[in-house]
């Protein structure tokens, strides 16, 4: 009986079941040199799939033996483990893990934070030995946002990233992060990187299948350091620019965190080429919503390839306490087909993690999910990406363990029965990794200008939540039962150019020339192209009329242009 109800959610969540939601003083000692060993080729022969997992320090051995066994017996081949958040020295945190403060504590055990980072580390070294035990390939995350700890941040305060009026940058109040433009920065995580090489993936690489440098990295970049590559790029200090440059400030902004990824991998294919490496993208309402810190489609085009890019992607990324809402559904499938869109155009892989957690199952609100969102939610992250023509390497559910949240660990009332919980995502698993989309190319592709992101950033000076330039609600929400996808670049956009109709929510003076081209071309080929710009008839010269049937519901006659209400 229990068999037929889990395969009953399996059923409901592959005919997508988001209808059952509500819809409602450091001195680091010299770096040692880069392991001679030579380095082995990560061949990617199948989707990775399982669980994200905490090290705790007071874990043993035989705990993540058994836990990791279970794992790979249930279909699981790959383990995400934690994230050091925040990135300090603390052996009894929610979330342990490594990251350059915990490195830089093990270089003097005289150090006061010494034991407990040693606890930490050996922690990580044992889920390492448990995973190659039982035959389980690791993520290996070193790093949380740019974070280097407080004894760094007293020595170097000059090397933190601030806002424009100079304050320090604190995301969710988990403390300052570093310029990474700084060279004092670099240097030393460099140094962390080469010990990482040292300590970990030389004896560990044949566990090992990626490195996540950081996790949740957000945000723009107003200190000294960051105006001096300003300056070295544009050729003008932000001061200086005259008014109609000043969209260039938030050109820099909008990049600041795919700098950050790109140099960070490039530092790495130095040291290992063969070693793939990530960051974990916050992706939630500054993703889904109203992004532009960071700008998403720079974080594909400017990163290399050794360079794979994750995100977190759940039906829910709110407090527990907030209810799930049919918008945030919506949001995230649009959210999903476009990076789907931008790995397939420039060609890289993404790995996504799924909200299987009391959190990302919003357990304290009036509107909880429950196991049938869960699964469903690990399937649209394979099934929208792969249809829109991306790479996955690979999935994984947040999180098996960690306090507060986890399948384990989580000491509130669930809705659901953990056990059965956990049958089912992990029957999930071999189902992802088995799972036959055919990609095709979207129906929609809604056009977005990357100028006018700049020019918000630019006239706002925001370094930390973006401004509101464009909402993608009112597209989610109307579109959310068709193959959309969304554009802001001439690349992106020809690699849509199959689509049948174009929807431009931006003006035509914020569109450069050569995307007004492209879609001149696409509606004298007969393609509908809807514009909340009436200008762009009188523009091109064509009839037009005013479409009040809103989004949900398309036009079908072409060669004229429609006029819809952004509002």
């Amino acid at each position: 009986m229990f068999r037929a109800f889990i395969l009953s959610l399996f059923f409901l969540a592959a005919c997508n079941s988001t209808a059952s939601l509500s819809l409602p003083p450091i001195a680091p000692s010299p770096s040692p040199k880069v392991s001679q060993i030579k380095n082995q080729k990560s061949e990617i022969k199948n989707l990775n799939v399982g669980w994200t997992y905490e090290a705790y320090p007071d874990a043993s051995f035989e705990k993540m033996r058994e836990d990791f066994a279970m794992m790979r017996a249930n279909g699981a081949n790959a383990v995400w483990l934690g994230h050091n958040n925040p990135g300090q020295v603390d052996a009894d945190k929610v979330e342990p893990g490594m990251s350059y403060a915990v490195y830089a504590a093990l270089q003097n055990e005289n150090d006061a934070q010494y034991k407990d980072a040693r606890a930490m580390a050996d922690a990580m070294k044992r889920a390492l030995d448990a995973a190659r035990e039982t035959k389980m390939q690791v993520v290996l995350p070193i790093g949380y946002q740019i974070q280097m700890g407080d004894a760094w941040n007293e020595k170097y305060p000059n090397d933190l990233r601030v806002r424009f009026d100079g304050t320090r940058l604190n995301f969710f109040n988990s403390g300052y992060t570093a310029s990474p433009y700084s060279t004092q920065y670099r240097a030393d995580i460099t140094r962390y990187y080469e010990w990482v090489q040292h300590e970990f993936v030389a004896p560990f690489r044949d566990v090992i299948v990626m490195l996540s440098l950081a996790d949740e990295p957000m945000g723009g970049d107003y200190s000294q350091h960051a105006k001096k590559e300003f300056a070295r790029r544009y050729g003008k200090t932000m001061e200086t620019l005259s008014q109609s440059e000043m969209w260039k400030i938030g050109e820099f902004q909008a990049g600041v965190i795919a700098d950050y990824a790109a140099w960070s991998a490039n530092e790495w294919k130095r040291i290992n080429p063969q070693l793939p490496t990530t960051m974990s993208f916050h992706g939630g309402e500054t993703a889904r919503r109203v992004w532009g810190l960071p700008d998403i489609e720079k974080l594909f085009s400017q990163t290399p390839d050794n360079f794979i890019v994750t995100f977190d992607a759940y039906l829910h990324d709110d407090l527990a306490t907030k209810p799930a809402t049919a918008d945030q559904a919506a949001q995230l499938k649009l959210f999903l087909t476009t990076i789907g869109n931008y790995s397939r155009v420039y060609e890289k892989s993404i790995a996504l993690w799924g909200g299987v957690n009391a959190w990302g199952l919003a357990q304290e609100s009036d509107a909880p999910l429950g196991i049938s969102d869960a699964v469903t939610n690990l399937l649209l992250l394979y099934d929208l990406p792969t249809r829109a023509g991306a790479e996955v390497w690979g999935i994984f559910a947040w999180n098996y363990n960690v306090k507060q949240q986890g399948l384990e660990n989580y000491t509130r009332p669930t809705t659901y029965d953990v056990r059965a919980m956990q049958i089912a995502v992990e029957r999930a698993f071999p189902a992802l990794r088995t799972r036959q989309i055919q990609p095709q190319p979207p129906e929609i592709a809604i056009v977005v200008s990357q100028r006018a992101l700049y020019e918000a950033l630019a006239e706002s000076r925001a370094a930390d939540t973006p401004p509101n330039w464009f909402d993608t609600t009112l597209f989610a929400r109307a579109l959310a039962n068709r193959d959309a996808v969304i554009v802001s670049s001439d690349k992106a956009l020809n690699g849509a150019q199959d689509a049948l109709y174009f929807i431009l929510a931006a003006q035509a003076t914020d569109v450069d020339g050569e995307m007004l081209k492209f879609l001149r071309a696409q509606f004298d080929a007969g393609k509908i192209i809807l514009t909340s710009d009436a200008s762009l008839a009188q523009k091109w010269n064509v009839p037009s009329v005013t479409w009040q049937e809103g989004l949900s519901r398309l036009p079908n006659g072409s060669g004229t242009l429609y006029i819809f209400d952004s509002e």
